[in-house]
């Protein structure tokens, strides 16, 4: 019988050590990868102020919210209920001319949520971005906002934007009182909600807050939500200017959202 050959110690060394560098190189391109979506998602954000910002000054309303959007690009089927579906289309409804993309109460309860989905159809069917969406809320009920359909999806897997206005100015839902105007919701999909589901890990979350603005959870124009609603994300909130991303713990814990100007 012929013996077979034992690797040596240095053939086992050289084996190990390649088994290292390739691993490592792949850490590197997965961080390099998820470093560039970031970036991405950044510009994202950029593209959308740009454009509703030019929606504005041409038709002097807000996307979701114009009053003739019907005469513009056509009436959709019973406006303003439409019933949910999947087909993005130009033919619209038309929004109540209140200023505001959806409305809300001071203590930040929601309503008149089918003017999130028409603004993204509306910025759609005029050109200021490149996608159409359907206009309609999903199938779940009337909030439900599906990345790719209704609203935006990001370059970060999963995740996607919502954009309305909220009034926070007397009670707590998971946001500080000073929050009101106009926001954009960036997360995870979750059924029959915004997309505000954890996506970021804090260390992310603060490298995207600290890169445009304060890097501070509680203050600026980025903001995470309280540990109420995403526990994992900051260090603690009793006190709203001293709030920091809990940047020890690497798990995926973090959604953000965008104070805007309007």
């Amino acid at each position: 019988m012929k013996k077979r050959a034992a690797f040596t110690l240095i053939e086992m060394s050289v084996v190990i050590a390649i088994i290292g560098i390739t691993s490592g190189g792949i850490l590197i391109a997965q961080t390099l990868i998820r470093s560039s979506h970031l970036n991405r998602m950044l510009g994202e954000y950029d593209t959308f102020i740009k454009a509703i910002n030019e929606f504005q000054e041409k038709f002097l309303a807000f996307p979701g919210d114009m009053t003739n959007a019907e005469s513009m690009w056509g009436s959709d089927l019973v406006c303003p209920y439409t019933p949910t579906n999947t087909t993005p289309k130009l033919a619209t409804c038309n929004g109540n001319g209140d200023g505001k993309i959806g409305d809300s109460t001071t203590a930040g309860v929601l309503s008149n949520s089918r003017e999130w989905f028409r603004a993204w159809q509306q910025l759609g069917g005029s050109g200021f971005i490149t996608d159409q969406y359907t206009g309609t809320p999903g199938s779940v009920n009337v909030t439900d906002a599906v990345p790719g359909v209704n609203v935006p999806s990001s370059s970060l897997s999963v995740a996607g934007w919502t954009l309305h206005n909220i009034q926070m100015t007397s009670a707590d839902n998971g946001l500080w009182r000073d929050q009101y105007g106009h926001i954009l919701d960036f997360g995870m999909s979750i059924s029959g909600n915004r997309t505000i589901g954890a996506v970021l890990t804090p260390v992310e979350a603060l490298v995207v807050d600290a890169k445009v603005d304060d890097g501070k959870p509680g203050t600026g124009i980025i903001r995470a939500w309280r540990t109420s609603v995403l526990p994992g994300c900051t260090t603690g909130d009793t006190t709203q200017a001293l709030q920091k991303y809990g940047t020890s713990d690497t798990s995926k814990d973090c959604s953000l959202f965008f104070l805007l100007s309007f």
